[in-house]
């Protein structure tokens, strides 16, 4: 069971509130730039970056489950990187009526690239890298992740680019 924190000043709630919407907003507007030479939505970018090839192909149920939206959403979003070869269907080894959706080599090399371009945004340039790596952590703990030591992206970034 998840322990619940005493009550916290309001001010101090509304200020973390404000600096994390801050951060996503400053994320997301440079995000738009490289979705549109890209030739993505933001919910197609959305769909690459919820496929954390470390955690293994997803089926289209948990997928929606991660995106927040309905799985018939997920249909069209799965069925629109398919058709871009970033994305591939396949049975589940567990169960063969299931499909499960995985990025393809071309897929992962995009979500690199987009996690490389959050990564390296100005927002975090003015922090240094302690800093930085206490942030992801204290990202990490307000999402339940797993903190990690490594240098690589995909976690502290992943946590901070929510649905952009």
């Amino acid at each position: 069971m998840t322990q619940t924190a005493p009550p916290q000043d309001p001010a101090l709630g509304y200020a973390l509130a404000e600096g994390i919407y801050s951060v996503h907003a400053a994320l997301q507007g440079s995000v738009g730039d490289e979705l549109r030479q890209q030739e993505l939505s933001e919910a197609l970018a959305d769909g690459i970056l919820a496929l954390d090839p470390a955690a293994g192909p997803r089926s289209r149920r948990a997928l929606a489950e991660l995106l927040h939206c309905d799985p018939s959403n997920v249909t069209l979003i799965v069925d629109r990187l398919a058709a871009r070869g970033l994305v591939e269907s396949r049975p589940d080894t567990r169960d063969r009526r299931m499909k499960m959706i995985a990025l393809t080599p071309t897929g992962k090399a995009m979500r690199d690239r987009l996690l490389a371009m959050l990564a390296s945004h100005p927002v975090f340039a003015r922090l240094t890298a302690e800093e930085q790596r206490q942030l992801a952590a204290l990202l990490a703990r307000c999402t339940e992740q797993p903190a990690t030591d490594k240098a690589a992206p995909s976690k502290a970034t992943a946590a901070s680019s929510g649905r952009s």
